[in-house]
């Protein structure tokens, strides 16, 4: 690949890193032979001046070619640029992209090579780890040759000889300079997948050249190795829950006019349901390969719709209302030979916590999923809080589209267990007197299928969507957004 070529991809990656872009799969192999082929020239170029340099790279524990551009205005510039580590104790080739940022002073524009040669292992590992490399200096190029302008050796400290080739432009600047490297995933071959599970493809990857570099999941190492690829392992991630489901009620508690509750057998159950809106906050890891843990908190907005009837003179018994007494007329009139009716509209409102856990793998570009989690919902302001167990096992297909995007349907069931506890009083038409009651609502269908779909845009960004559906009795839409790191 020209240099020019190599500064174009540069400018290309640094600008569509914000627009979720990738190399495409396709070209990925004629990038690397161009990164390979730049390299070997600008090494052939630099032995010319430095006759030494051979042997020097064949001695080190390995060294780094990166094409370069910056661009500096005034007092703020910067670039970008792309290249291949060549370890020499493993045979093997990383190949990274690299950030500039400038604050000095100076103007100008420009094009380099650099070739940086390691004799500390230690120095060659953090030089990919991604930590800033801070670099205070002054510097200027008035090259206008495209083949070769100027040719400088510098140091980051006595081991690491850093040869810097310019190429096309001109700039002067001075002042500091952090430099940022990132390990490029579309060229490097680390066991990370592009899916959102461990996946196991059909096509062996030459796992002698993978290495994981993070501390998470446990074991992943292990499991790359036998040719599985990994999703990043933390997860942040916006979610929103809209869920009506039929609730019955299991046990029903009542009292007059404050007394203490008695549950009450002569009680007719009207339709109960309860509607609620959630948006939640969700974190989440990859602790072993194959198995996810979460937590999320969010807030709970909604209403319970509580209908029962209770015969009039089996309250007035049960409540020890005596109906000789002038002073328990009214409620007597209001109640003996009679139905009560208590339409009951709770307002819910409160803080959801959740726990879980998922368990999944792929296979080639099908997967298999099982969420399970356990809610606590919170709701004191409003007389009311509650728990909910969900399992939910689904089996998808992953559909590959352009670059890193991908779009993954799934299908399966929902096994949702909610237990709701309100408490509350109700006014008896015609009198002074209330009831205080308190009921536990749990919801009438346990199970419902699900279908979704997730669209990955890249390793970083997806978006989800889910429905949940049983009968006009239930139905959930669930819709989250995951930046992965």
């Amino acid at each position: 690949m020209c240099v020019k070529k190599l500064f174009t991809l540069s400018i290309v990656i640094m600008l569509l890193q914000g627009c979720s872009s990738t190399i495409p799969i396709e070209k990925r192999e004629s990038v690397r032979q161009d990164i390979t082929a730049s390299s070997e020239q600008l090494v052939m170029e630099l032995t010319t001046f430095y006759p030494q340099l051979k042997s020097k790279i064949a001695q080190s524990e390995g060294y780094a070619v990166v094409d370069m551009s910056n661009i500096n205005l005034s007092i703020i510039g910067g670039g970008t640029g792309i290249g291949a580590m060549y370890d020499n104790h493993t045979d093997s080739v990383t190949y990274f992209d690299v950030d500039r940022y400038n604050l000095a002073i100076g103007l100008g524009y420009n094009q380099y090579q650099a070739l940086v040669i390691f004799d500390d292992r230690a120095d060659m590992e953090r030089f990919l780890s991604g930590e800033f490399e801070p670099i205070v200096s002054a510097s200027w190029d008035f090259g206008v040759d495209t083949t070769m302008s100027s040719i400088a050796q510098a140091s980051i400290n006595e081991n690491t000889p850093i040869y810097v080739m310019s190429r096309k432009g001109a700039i002067a600047i001075g002042g500091a300079t952090v430099f940022k490297t990132t390990i490029n995933h579309d060229l490097t071959d680390t066991g990370l997948g592009e899916g959102l599970v461990a996946n196991k493809s059909l096509i062996e990857p030459d796992t002698d050249a993978r290495e994981w570099s993070r501390a998470l999941p446990f074991f992943a190492q292990d499991v790359i190795d036998k040719g599985f690829d990994l999703p990043k392992p933390y997860g942040i991630s916006i979610v929103y829950t809209d869920t009506f489901q039929g609730m019955n009620i299991d046990e029903l508690e009542v009292g007059f006019n404050g007394s203490d509750r008695l549950p009450i057998d002569f009680v007719t159950f009207h339709d109960n349901s309860n509607s609620t809106k959630s948006p939640q906050l969700k974190v989440d890891a990859w602790i072993f390969p194959f198995m996810n843990v979460f937590a999320s908190v969010g807030k709970i907005k909604g209403e319970a719709d509580i209908a029962f009837t209770i015969d009039g003179n089996g309250f007035l018994e049960q409540s020890g209302v005596d109906c000789s007494k002038i002073a328990n007329f009214p409620i007597c009139k209001a109640l003996a030979d009679k139905a009560l009716t208590v339409p009951v509209v709770a307002n819910l409102r409160g803080t959801s916590y959740t726990v879980g856990t998922i368990l999944a793998a792929g296979w080639e570009d099908y997967f298999f999923v099982l969420p399970l989690s356990f809610t606590y919902a919170d709701m004191k302001k409003t007389n009311a809080e509650g728990h909910i167990f969900s399992a939910s096992p689904r089996i998808g297909k992953r559909f590959a589209l352009s670059g890193l995007q991908s779009i993954s349907v799934f299908a399966g069931a929902a096994y949702f267990d909610s237990d709701l506890i309100l408490t509350g009083e109700q006014a008896i038409p015609g009198t002074d007197s209330f009831i205080n009651y308190e009921v536990h609502q749990s919801n009438a269908d346990k199970w419902s299928g699900v279908v979704g779909a997730n669209y990955i845009f890249n390793h970083e960004w997806s978006v989800a969507m889910e429905y949940n559906w049983k009968s006009d009795d239930k139905r959930q839409f669930i819709s989250s957004v995951t930046m992965r790191f």
